[in-house]
């Protein structure tokens, strides 16, 4: 049965455990790597994601040909993500390889690719010559950004890439919640992807300062899993109900935003075009 609560000086409806249950994802994060392609045809990876209620999925890949895989299958459902990894060894060295920005051009050019991402990069490496350059990438084409990296790395990405939504994936794992409420203060495209966020939850349960969090920063924050692994792709459907279960505790209208509405605003409609900004800004 739905509830009340007072939090922020409104009073404000949270979902039922029902609503929680049925509440549509768009997931920002799925990876389609090389270790899955045996085991989970383009055709049953897409079973799966239906039966976990995954709507759509910002998808990248190791190699990228996964992200390719998925979006021939699936182009309605799946926003392609090009990743700068033309192998697995390539996630430790990309951003000093002079080779990558003209290998990401030509992968560019094979289907209509979203965002640059999912890469790991950190500290100052974040500022490198190969780094700056796919930034400029980017931001010529206005593609989104998705970053796995440290508070010294995403200030380096952001002060590239002001005119570009950014991603920063886990929301910085373990960065306090006022670094990042400053940070979202003063990068209005800056977003938070929330898988494996450190402190989100104790015992199941959103921790007051985190649903506080979230309430106040309904519009800039996103829904993941992170099929990293095989093995986050075999219980993919408990991950998304895991995190179903920690929206409901929020009000309907913040749930609804998190779980798919600000990712719709980012990338539009199923089988549209975003415009040429992209960024959603509120409601």
């Amino acid at each position: 049965m739905a509830y009340r609560e007072i939090l922020t000086g409104g009073l404000l409806l949270c979902l039922s455990a029902a609503a929680a249950a049925a509440l549509p994802v768009f997931d920002a994060h799925i990876h389609y790597s090389a270790d899955v392609w045996d085991a989970i045809p383009p055709g049953r990876a897409m079973a799966m994601l239906s039966e976990a209620g995954i709507s759509r999925a910002v998808v990248s890949a190791t190699p990228a040909g996964g992200a390719e895989r998925l979006y021939r299958a699936a182009p309605d459902r799946i926003v392609p993500f090009l990743r700068p990894y033309p192998s697995r060894a390539h996630r430790h060295y990309w951003y000093r390889d002079p080779e990558i920005p003209s290998w990401l051009r030509a992968q560019l050019a094979r289907i209509p690719y979203r965002g640059i991402g999912e890469f790991h990069v950190f500290g100052a490496d974040a500022g490198s010559p190969v780094v700056q350059e796919v930034i400029g990438i980017a931001r010529e084409r206005q593609l989104v950004l998705m970053a796995h990296t440290d508070p010294e790395g995403i200030a380096a990405i952001l002060a590239q890439a002001p005119a570009n939504d950014v991603i920063w994936a886990h929301a910085g794992f373990d960065v306090p919640i006022a670094d990042l409420q400053d940070l979202l203060d003063a990068h209005p495209r800056l977003f938070l992807e929330l898988s494996f966020r450190e402190g989100l939850l104790q015992d199941g349960r959103l921790t007051p300062a985190w649903r506080a969090f979230l309430v106040e920063n309904a519009v800039r924050c996103l829904a993941g899993t992170d099929t990293y692994t095989p093995g986050r792709w075999a219980g993919l459907a408990d991950l998304v109900d895991e995190t179903r279960q920690w929206l409901g505790q929020l009000p309907a209208e913040v749930a609804s935003r998190i779980a798919h509405g600000n990712a719709e605003r980012l990338f539009g409609a199923a089988g549209q075009a975003a415009d040429g900004a992209r960024h959603p800004g509120p409601p």
